[in-house]
């Protein structure tokens, strides 16, 4: 789903949509406020359907054997494992950091846990809004929608949309299943039956 989707997904849902304005809403407040907001909620939910992905470092003689997982990796969220090509007693003396062996040289593989791309403030590309793409799961893309015009409507005290899209976001946040698979059973060498 584009930007662009996503505000007129949420726009539409606050009445606020109008196709013919070239940022999708009349109310210049709602407008200088969308791309904030849509970074604050993708960060809520991004923790409820992390998103997946790897890298792999590479570890030299001379290198220091205490790493700063923040210095190699700058979207991590959360480290979910860490491979080696073979046995390596290694300690997490931390969330972000790792300790190796004095000894140790060579590649391993960090599986990982990212942020988000997010959302520029002030883009100053004219197709922003076509461009940027979200990398969440679809269904927090369906949410989405309802956290932000939560946030945009919170300060609405005639009306009172605010706290219904926030009851309703909080609703929908709550079913959230948070697998993403119903996990692998992997036999090797077979099995004699």
């Amino acid at each position: 789903m584009t930007l662009r989707e996503m505000k007129i997904k949420t726009f539409s849902l606050i009445e606020e949509y109008y196709p013919e304005e070239p940022k999708l809403a009349e109310d210049e407040d709602v407008q200088n406020k969308i791309n904030g907001v849509v970074n604050q909620i993708q960060l809520d939910l991004m923790k409820y359907r992390k998103i997946p992905a790897n890298t792999e470092i590479e570890i030299a003689e001379d290198d220091d054997k205490i790493l700063n997982l923040k210095d190699y990796i700058e979207d991590c969220y959360q480290v979910n494992k860490i491979v080696f090509n073979e046995d390596v007693d290694y300690e997490m003396i931390d969330d972000n950091t790792l300790k190796l062996p004095e000894d140790f040289e060579g590649e391993f593989t960090i599986y990982y846990y990212k942020y988000p791309e997010l959302v520029e403030l002030e883009p100053t590309a004219e197709n922003y809004d076509n461009t940027y793409e979200f990398e969440l799961d679809d269904v927090l893309l369906e949410i989405m929608p309802y956290g932000i015009a939560a946030d945009l409507l919170k300060m609405d005290m005639i009306s009172n949309y605010g706290e219904y899209f926030y009851k309703r976001y909080m609703e929908m946040k709550n079913s959230i299943d948070p697998r993403r698979s119903n996990g692998i059973i992997t036999i090797s060498g077979g099995v004699n039956v």
